[in-house]
């Protein structure tokens, strides 16, 4: 059941104290399969307000632990402690959350903890002013927090204005993957594209994706405003087809190689002749494929926006060299940190109408060898 929380900024908050700076804080659990908890979050522009949907959901080894939420605002991500401005048992799984348009952009943090063992989990959501996304998809399960949806499945759309015609925009577009960290120019997205095709809807109108790509959704069509999702085969984020191998593997293959395994189609044995002459043994190979494709399945279920996760850049980072250390969030910037390889990488946000929570990564050639000799280990099934 959905239920609502009217949080009134009016009212006098509490202080936190002289607690930790976001800056400070580890998000490594965001990208953490294993992770106990996962707090979803979707923040929609609604005429006069911002409106934040939420879902908690938990592991399910930890069906029967309860959790409370508490929600604190934050001038910046190096304020010291923030001002509390309410909290909730989760017994609520889902809700949301009301606040006036703010003059400026200020942070939401929501502290999960569990209630029995006291560990905590923090999420961030930016509550900008000029948020584009104004609104959103839902499901027979309720709100779609994911950005992608399943081609043949009904959802129905949700506009902010109930009186006005919603234009939905069609793109086929095979977006192009990300280059690897030491390549200088990354494979940058327009921020404007042209349509495939369009049609209007109305709000609370219901829709049936047929045809796998990217959806924008527009009030006006003037406007820097809407929301989009990605429709996706039914198997997504996994790939389980023989053609759909070749591609994710760009980043391990010589082209050489890659292009024998772009032509082998769907022909499995020619396919596993490539993966056993790049391993040099039936079992690594097993364990090469198992393990990167588990990569790339996560990538998508993480990062997928206007494209499929393994194709951004915070993508190919998890895919090579998996889940960091430490995950730090600055406002415009997130680091992530891996100790083995004693590396930082800078993903810096770079939004628009088609994703909001966009990053790109800060290249250089410094990280040459290490890309080299991680593939390396890829390839060799000793990572």
């Amino acid at each position: 059941m959905l239920k609502t929380f009217i949080l009134l900024l009016a009212s006098v908050p509490s202080l936190t104290g002289m607690g930790q700076t976001i800056a400070s804080l580890n998000f490594r659990h965001l990208y953490d399969p294993q992770n106990e908890i996962d707090l979803s979050l979707k923040l929609v522009h609604e005429k006069n307000q911002l409106t934040l949907y939420y879902r908690l959901q938990r592991n399910g080894k930890h069906g029967s632990d309860r959790y409370s939420i508490e929600w604190q605002k934050y001038e910046s991500a190096m304020q010291r402690g923030g001002e509390i401005l309410g909290s909730n048992d989760s017994l609520a799984t889902s809700g949301k959350l009301y606040y006036p348009i703010p003059d400026k952009t200020w942070l939401l943090l929501a502290k999960v903890t569990n209630k029995s063992t006291e560990q905590t989990w923090n999420y961030v959501q930016v509550m900008d002013p000029k948020y584009p996304v104004n609104g959103f998809l839902e499901s027979m399960d309720g709100i779609v927090f994911k950005s992608y949806v399943f081609t043949g499945q009904e959802y129905t759309i949700r506009g902010a204005q109930t009186d006005k015609p919603l234009h939905v925009f069609f793109y086929k577009t095979d977006f192009p993957v990300a280059s690897p960290p030491f390549v200088q120019k990354g494979a940058h997205v327009d921020r404007f594209m042209f349509a495939d095709s369009s049609f209007q809807v109305s709000n609370g109108q219901k829709l049936v994706p047929k045809s796998k790509g990217l959806y924008l959704v527009q009030q006006d069509t003037l406007a820097s405003e809407g929301f989009a999702f990605r429709a996706v085969s039914g198997s997504f984020p996994k790939f389980t087809k023989v053609q759909e191998i070749p591609e994710p593997l760009v980043y391990v293959c010589a082209k050489e190689e890659h292009d024998e395994l772009l032509m082998a189609g769907s022909d499995k044995t020619k396919v596993d002749k490539v993966i056993l002459a790049i391993t040099g043994d039936k079992d690594r190979a097993k364990n090469f494929m198992r393990s990167y494709f588990r990569r790339v399945e996560l990538s998508n279920l993480f990062f997928t926006s206007f494209k499929e996760g393994w194709k951004t850049d915070r993508g190919v980072l998890y895919l090579i060299f998996g889940l960091p250390d430490e995950v730090s969030w600055t406002g415009q910037n997130e680091i992530w940190y891996y100790k083995n390889y004693k590396e930082r990488f800078t993903l810096v946000k770079n939004g628009s109408v088609y994703d909001p929570n966009n990053f790109l990564l800060v290249r250089g050639i410094k990280f040459t060898e290490l890309w080299f000799n991680t593939v390396d280990l890829w390839r060799k099934s000793r990572f």
